[in-house]
């Protein structure tokens, strides 16, 4: 007569053996399938193994290398893996499923690239100079004669890393990967001082006030322009956005005070300036917070008088007429 319940621990045998023949299955059906090779996640050939496989990309980076030089790769993502393989298509040999890679792929040289937000904006063949090429973006937007607070950081995530770019497309120089950079999305507008121009006709030929045309060009005198002076008369669109933060000190007038004082001994409604008033003096160190050179906020941080105003004195009479 058979039981009419299993114990546990049959319960347990019997389901190890269901699992032990499963993954037998899997296995013996993956090393039957054949192999192909996936090109950004698309299959383009059919080998019996991975080793076959693996041969065929390396026959193709070399075919490619020998075309472009040994520091170019594919630039898109190549990778094997089973697959059963399609109703009328053969297994390839390894010269075969070469050539079908080399079809759909593209060369990438090797580089050290700059990331901006997870973009790639710029690459050179060293470190070195991409390094480089960030600090000279952060010199052309840092201000002259003044006081840096801290070091001028960027606004967005920028990194340099070895990465993968397309072959002619590593620049040849920092200034020339700095100078995309800066001028990567729109260039700026400069205009060149001619013989006559004073300021305020330049700014008003742009559409600008001439407060606008000072802080665009904060290194210049615009009250004594001279003729071949370059003056920024409209940003750019850089790729990056520099912040500074920096103090600048100005020395700025204190306003006096009008004192009135009561004078019986003058007519009524009579008004005599006894003393004149004296604007005082005063030094102000100022906290000034930048991008790209144009200033986004500005703090008081420090006040120092150097020279007390001197009060206005006014008599008012009130005696009788």
């Amino acid at each position: 007569m058979l039981r009419a319940r299993m114990s546990w621990g049959e319960r347990v045998f019997y389901w190890v053996v269901i699992l032990g023949l499963l993954f037998a299955l899997l296995v013996f059906r993956k090393t039957t399938l054949p192999v192909a090779v996936f090109v950004d996640g698309k299959p383009v050939a059919w080998l019996s193994n991975s080793r076959l496989a693996q041969q065929a990309i390396q026959l193709a980076r070399e075919k490619m290398r020998k075309l472009h030089g040994q520091e170019v790769d594919f630039t898109e993502t190549v990778d094997t893996g089973n697959l059963p393989l399609p109703s009328g298509r053969n297994l390839s040999s390894p010269a075969e499923a070469a050539e079908s890679l080399l079809a759909v792929v593209s060369p990438a040289q090797r580089a050290w690239v700059i990331k901006v937000a997870d973009q790639t904006v710029a690459a050179l063949s060293r470190k070195e100079e991409a390094e480089q090429a960030l600090e000279l973006v952060k010199a052309h937007f840092t201000p002259h004669n003044v006081t840096l607070v801290k070091p001028p950081r960027f606004k967005e995530k920028v990194v340099v890393q070895r990465g993968k770019v397309a072959v002619g497309e590593v620049v040849a120089d920092a200034e020339t990967a700095a100078q995309k950079l800066i001028s990567g999305l729109e260039p700026p507008q400069y205009h060149i001082v001619k013989p006559g121009e004073i300021a305020i006709r330049i700014a008003r030929k742009y559409g600008l006030t001439l407060d606008e045309l000072k802080q665009l060009n904060p290194d210049k005198n615009l009250d004594r322009l001279k003729v071949g002076d370059r003056l920024l008369i409209k940003r750019g669109k850089p790729v990056v956005t520099v912040i500074c933060i920096y103090q600048v000190v100005r020395q700025e007038p204190v306003p006096f005070k009008v004192e009135r004082r009561f004078a019986p001994s003058l007519p009524g409604g009579a008004l005599v300036t006894k003393q004149r008033g004296r604007k005082g003096l005063k030094e102000v160190v100022y906290e000034v917070v930048a991008e790209n050179g144009l200033e986004v906020h500005r703090k008081v941080v420090r006040e120092k008088i150097l020279r007390e105003p001197v009060n206005e004195v006014i008599l008012v009479g009130g005696g009788l007429h």
